[in-house]
């Protein structure tokens, strides 16, 4: 049996580098504006397994000039300085955003599915890899090269297909309650000044 980050893997899986399957790029160095249509992927867009909302944005002429960081559903981004280990799938919420600097796209070949890609990212072990790998101490930084050369284990692309399904299905109950509770929390916020002051009363 093959011995990989993740343990041994089973007969018909195999273990190949992540340059194998996936193409790399480094994402622009651009400025945002606020007026700007195009919305600009940055590191703290990137959250654990899935993007957040907010992001910068770009003009339309600055992004009309950046026709390889365009983002596309299915692409995985890693955040490279900082908060290495972070990562998230592409939806088509984000396709056609432009992914900036501190961020690489993975653009995922036929050999591996996007959703395990995202997932097997999340792996203790995957993530302990990237961490001992990457260099600085102050403010650790994940070389594209270093990231190319990280072991992924390869099941069949059916098995693949089913484990990011039964992941992504937490994911998506993750994010339900992670809105709520930021919903609940602004609510308290709003609540809180109004009632210590007495401008509202609690109703007995």
């Amino acid at each position: 049996m093959v011995t990989s980050l993740v343990g041994e893997l089973p007969p018909g899986w195999r273990q190949a580098s992540l340059e194998e399957v996936c193409e790399f790029r480094a994402g622009a160095a651009v400025r945002s504006s606020a007026k700007g249509p195009v919305p600009l992927l940055k590191p703290r867009n990137v959250a654990d397994g899935w993007l957040t909302e907010g992001p910068d944005s770009i003009s339309e002429a600055a992004a009309a000039g950046l026709p390889g960081y365009r983002l596309a559903a299915g692409d995985v981004v890693c955040v490279r300085t900082g908060g290495v280990g972070r990562h998230a799938m592409v939806t088509s919420e984000q396709d056609g955003w432009i992914f900036g600097n501190g961020v690489i796209r993975l653009r995922h070949g036929d050999a591996v599915d996007p959703s395990y890609l995202n997932h097997y990212l999340s792996h203790p072990s995957v993530r302990d890899w990237m961490k001992r790998n990457a260099a600085g101490t102050a403010i650790p930084s994940l070389s594209m090269n270093t990231l190319a050369a990280m072991p992924i284990a390869l099941p069949p692309l059916e098995v693949q297909r089913s484990i990011g399904q039964v992941l992504d299905a937490f994911n998506e109950k993750i994010q339900v309650y992670e809105r709520i509770q930021r919903t609940t929390a602004q609510l308290r916020d709003t609540l809180l000044p109004l009632l210590m002051s007495g401008t509202a009363t609690v109703a007995e």
